[in-house]
């Protein structure tokens, strides 16, 4: 099948290699351009898959809109058969999404119409669902809102992180995406209307949301960092300083002290902070400005003893 493949991070990279090793031609691969990125960098760094398709010497498109005319002519002239979408990061036009003659189908990583939105994975975490899974649905103007034609159900592990959950549901959409190809081109490809009553907004992040509040439950901070993690991270306010966290590890049994209070710390290692139910342990700090370090370090850096609080003055 002559395939146009949308995609921009590691998430996608399953896919566009399945579907390569499954012997579909890949017309062209759309994805964002090159980025300057990380501290002090002056080089623009491709997307991950823009390296990927770089290895199988595949066309690669990144247009500064996919609303420009000489794109959309471009795109139209290679007459796709499906246009493929995972986690491209723009918008798609509706003159786009109707130019394959078996439409435009999405790879996303909830189990629809559950977490419609940018940060599905994260969003999964962060409520505490304890299954995720993945579609493959065919776009529509409305975000995320169109049929479904294949799903995979998972359980989330109690420790997993975002970066670990959605490399597995990277790996089952893959999947999954080669098996809807199969169907598509023997045009057997059913699909199912999503109900809206129970749809869900995967919304990103807002700052305020990822700062660590230490009045609520360790289970609650927890889940905050896994959601958040590696990047852009949970973090929590000192004397004006951000503080981003790594390695928490909640303790459900009382705390017995006040919320941000110190109440354990290893030497040069973790430390142990109350919570408004139970505790966290936090292995290491990146302070804004600094490099990571042990969370005691941090601390003693800032010389704070047990018993005090952490907590913005």
């Amino acid at each position: 099948m002559r395939l146009v493949f949308f995609g921009t991070p590691v998430f996608a990279v399953p896919a566009l290699r399945s579907i390569v090793a499954h012997g579909h031609e890949v017309a062209a691969v759309v994805t964002q351009p090159p980025r300057v990125q990380g501290r002090g960098q002056s080089a623009e760094v491709p997307s991950p898959v823009m390296v990927e398709a770089r290895k199988f010497n595949l066309p690669i498109l990144t247009p500064a809109s996919a609303r420009d005319p000489e794109f959309l002519a471009y795109i139209h002239a290679l007459a796709p058969d499906a246009s493929i979408v995972a986690a491209y990061g723009g918008i798609l036009p509706e003159s786009l999404l109707s130019m394959p003659t078996r439409g435009t189908w999405n790879i996303h990583p909830s189990l629809l119409p559950r977490w419609r939105g940018p940060s599905p994975v994260q969003r999964t975490i962060w409520a505490g669902d304890t299954e995720a899974g993945v579609c493959i649905m065919q776009v529509v103007m409305e975000v995320d809102a169109g049929p479904v034609a294949l799903a995979e159900r998972t359980s989330v592990g109690p420790r997993e992180t975002k970066f670990e959950l959605e490399g597995r549901l990277a790996y089952f959409g893959a999947d999954l995406l080669v098996s809807a190809l199969e169907h598509l081109g023997k045009g057997s490809l059913s699909t199912s209307p999503q109900d809206p009553a129970q749809s869900t907004y995967a919304g990103m992040f807002k700052p305020e949301e990822m700062e660590i509040k230490w009045h609520r439950m360790a289970a609650e901070i927890d889940r905050l960092t896994r959601a958040l993690a590696p990047a852009p991270g949970a973090f929590f306010m000192l004397d004006g300083v951000r503080v981003k966290v790594r390695g928490v590890v909640p303790v459900s049994h009382p705390a017995e002290a006040l919320p941000g209070t110190l109440v354990e710390r290893i030497p040069g290692g973790a430390c142990r902070v109350a919570c408004g139910s139970g505790s966290v342990w936090i292995g290491t700090a990146l302070p804004q400005g600094k490099p990571w370090m042990s969370m005691d370090a941090f601390l003693q850096g800032r010389r704070l003893k047990v018993g005090d609080k952490l907590v913005q003055s």
